[in-house]
């Protein structure tokens, strides 16, 4: 019964899924990283049953990937974007570290935030319509399992970083149970990499490349400039890791 409410409170939190209403419970927001990989293989069911229909292969190609985009946007209610579009803001303003935690908070968006934006759903399209363009089952497969491991590593980031604000919603979700939730994204992360290695062992590493030289940059970028991690860098993490993955795939499609 516990795992459904860690099931029901993670869906709700990190998507737009409708869940029955109750009242949550601190150990349920411990535990809602738990299943936060769970949104991602949602994302990439859906991605590769779209690209699966015919109707929408018949589609032109910039249709498709724009489709293909707005799967993860539609079902997260562009949840990420909006912590990317705070970072991206704080990043460019220039300021001290203490003033960048403080537009890290300020619901007001700045042009920094709509220019990263704009370049990062453009980048995010056109590497969609590489991947999409030759037609391999696998590739879509391979991109599709991005997305769980996207939120398993940014899980992950989350509770073994040191964070920037100690009453933020990070910190709640992180507080506590954090080796039982470690232990299930890990899985998470050893099951997607698993299912990529047995679909193409060459662009399953070219992921965790990625991936990796990704996390190292998130730390050293997040230490520098906010002294740890927040709720807002997580979905910077979500958000760029996944373009900077869909990128990587796209330039080997041209090899």
């Amino acid at each position: 019964m516990k795992i459904l409410r860690y099931i029901a409170v993670s869906l709700s939190l990190y998507s737009r899924i409708p869940m029955p209403e109750f009242e949550w419970k601190d150990d349920d927001m411990a535990h809602s990283l738990m299943f936060f990989p769970l949104v991602g293989l949602i994302i990439a069911c859906l991605i590769a049953l779209a690209n699966s229909f015919d109707i929408i292969c018949r589609l032109p190609l910039f249709v498709r990937s724009i489709i293909t985009v707005l799967i993860p946007i539609i079902l997260t209610g562009g949840f990420h974007l909006d912590g990317f579009m705070d970072t991206q803001d704080a990043l460019r303003s220039y300021q001290s570290t203490q003033k960048k935690i403080e537009i890290l908070k300020d619901p007001h968006i700045g042009a920094f935030a709509v220019i990263g934006l704009v370049i990062q759903i453009l980048a995010m399209i056109v590497a969609v319509a590489m991947i999409l363009d030759i037609n391999d089952k696998g590739m879509i497969v391979i991109f599709s399992l991005v997305f769980v491991m996207s939120r398993a590593l940014s899980g992950i980031t989350s509770i073994c970083m040191q964070k920037a604000k100690k009453d933020g919603m990070l910190s709640s979700e992180t507080k506590g149970n954090d080796k039982a939730v470690m232990a299930a994204l890990i899985l998470w992360l050893i099951l997607s990499a698993a299912l990529m290695f047995c679909t193409d062992i060459i662009k399953a590493a070219a992921m965790i490349a990625t991936f990796a030289i990704f996390c190292l940059y998130y730390r050293v970028m997040t230490y520098k400039h906010f002294k740890g991690v927040s709720g807002d860098t997580a979905g910077y993490f979500v958000t760029v890791s996944e373009t900077s993955a869909a990128v990587i795939l796209a330039l080997i499609t041209l090899l």
